[in-house]
């Protein structure tokens, strides 16, 4: 079905398939998922009266599934996140 995710004292996001979420602050999100990491903006969406985070900006070759696993970690994340 999918990875199992836990929370960590971090407070980062942890998959059982070796990535990673963790926010390093109001507007940076880290990803991580074995060798590869990359940052991810994140902003406020007023319509939708949650933190922003702009995934599709940041999908490559080396991170095919970011986006996925960001909509599978914000609901473990501080805070009401949108993936867009």
């Amino acid at each position: 079905m999918g990875a199992d995710l836990k929370l960590t004292p971090s407070g980062a996001v942890e998959s059982t398939e070796g990535w990673t979420v963790r926010q390093l602050g109001p507007e940076l999100i880290e990803y991580c998922d074995g060798a590869i990491a990359c940052l991810v903006n994140v902003g406020y969406s007023p319509e939708r009266r949650a933190r922003a985070i702009f995934a599709s900006e940041s999908t490559s070759a080396l991170a095919p599934r970011l986006r996925e696993h960001l909509q599978r970690a914000v609901g473990l994340l501080n805070g009401r996140f949108v993936v867009i």
